[in-house]
């Protein structure tokens, strides 16, 4: 299975999705210029685009992202800034033009009616979908981190077989997770995260980038929680020929 991966920020989705197995990326795409440089050192060979608007992708198994959630999240609804326009509309005309045969859209939980509307016209699309929740803590993360995941198929055998590879998938990736000690305390005390160590108060190039780079960091998900998808996705895609496939 092949992947384009949208919105790719510094690649952890990839980073997830090649643990779990798909590690075939035919194409990324990422708006910011300093990420994008990330993704052309860790991912060499892959073609990175810089704007979704005018990506026209080649045909591909999977579509993946989550479009920018800043005027669709709870936190937009706090601070009275949720208007619901976002770039969903862009991902589903490049699921469809992809020819995918999975959508898969991420976002964080709190928003219903948004969530109503992107279902309805993956409906519309002949994809019907089915929702998983999950947060970084169950992979083993020290924080809570949740978001919701639709799972959108041509096949409704497959993605019922991949939706119900959810909770497995899930406890997979956190043993998975422990093994290589991607928790480890050892590891995460001696990170420079807060503004004052990260050179946010200071002026210059050096702050401007250590602030780059956090903010890349809070945008991203950790892999484990695309590795969990990751899994589910290939459970579904090993149903041969299904009956009541949706296709052409």
């Amino acid at each position: 299975m092949d992947v384009i991966d949208l919105f790719s920020c510094v690649g952890c989705h990839a980073v997830g999705f090649e643990r779990a197995g798909l590690p075939k990326l035919k194409a990324m795409v990422e708006l910011c210029g300093y990420r994008r440089a990330v993704l052309a050192g860790n991912f060499p060979g892959t073609p990175i685009h810089d704007d979704v608007r005018n990506f026209q992708p080649p045909t591909a198994d999977v579509v993946f992202g989550g479009p920018p959630c800043q005027e669709t999240s709870v936190a937009a609804a706090v601070h009275g800034k949720r208007t619901g326009r976002s770039l969903w509309s862009e991902m589903l005309r490049i699921g469809i033009a992809a020819k995918a045969k999975w959508i898969v859209v991420e976002q964080p939980p709190g928003n219903p009616a948004w969530e109503a509307e992107a279902c309805g016209d993956l409906s519309d699309h002949r994809f019907p979908c089915a929702r998983i929740e999950c947060g970084a803590c169950d992979g083993g993360a020290p924080y809570i981190r949740r978001r919701v995941y639709f799972l959108a198929c041509t096949s409704l055998p497959r993605l019922e077989v991949a939706w119900s590879e959810g909770p497995q998938a899930i406890e997979r990736v956190a043993r998975a997770a422990d093994a290589r000690g991607a928790w480890d305390p050892r590891k995460l005390a001696p990170l420079r995260v807060d503004a004052c160590s990260a050179g946010e108060v200071d002026r210059g190039k050096k702050s401007r980038r250590r602030k780059e780079r956090i903010e890349a960091l809070g945008d991203s998900n950790p892999p484990e929680m695309a590795e969990v998808i990751g899994h589910c996705l290939l459970a579904g895609a090993h149903i041969p020929n299904p009956a009541r496939d949706l296709e052409g």
